[in-house]
């Protein structure tokens, strides 16, 4: 069975001293929350991946990687493996979303920026609800290396 590799952005904000997360409500093959993820192209990197992903899924050029999380998200869907890494993101709650920004298949129909008490509750899939948990701690811990 062929894997496919590639990336999941986890991408935040902070208002107030309150942490927002953007959701996108997926259309394309099933119906349902999660975070901005696709593949890692041939000849880059996941960082490239991660930016280039933000970019087409949401138009947002200017979010600054926060961490690449130290684990797998695996799951197997169409005949194919699926493995792709976690990356938490920061930009700005007022970034113009764009969804077909780049795409040449609508991906998503809906957006929005939900609150971390909104996130677990919106998601659809319980791996992403896993990696969220995750990444609140990544967040909470105050420290977020970035790593390759």
């Amino acid at each position: 069975m062929n894997e496919k590799h590639g990336v999941t952005a986890i991408i935040f904000d902070e208002r107030d001293a309150k942490r927002y997360f953007l959701l996108l409500h997926r259309a394309l093959n099933w119906s349902g929350w999660e975070f901005c993820k696709g593949g890692i192209d041939q000849g880059e990197d996941a960082m490239q991946a991660v930016l280039r992903e933000v970019k087409e899924e949401t138009g947002i050029a200017d979010a600054k990687v926060i961490s690449v999380m130290p684990i797998k998200i695996k799951w197997i869907a169409r005949g194919m493996k699926f493995s792709y890494t976690p990356f938490i993101l920061q930009a700005p709650l007022d970034s113009k979303i764009d969804l077909q920004s780049g795409q040449k298949v609508i991906e998503h129909n809906d957006y929005k920026w939900a609150t971390e008490e909104e996130v677990e509750g919106m998601l659809t899939h319980a791996d992403n609800k896993k990696v969220f948990k995750q990444a609140l701690g990544v967040l909470d811990s105050g420290t977020t290396p970035k790593s390759n």
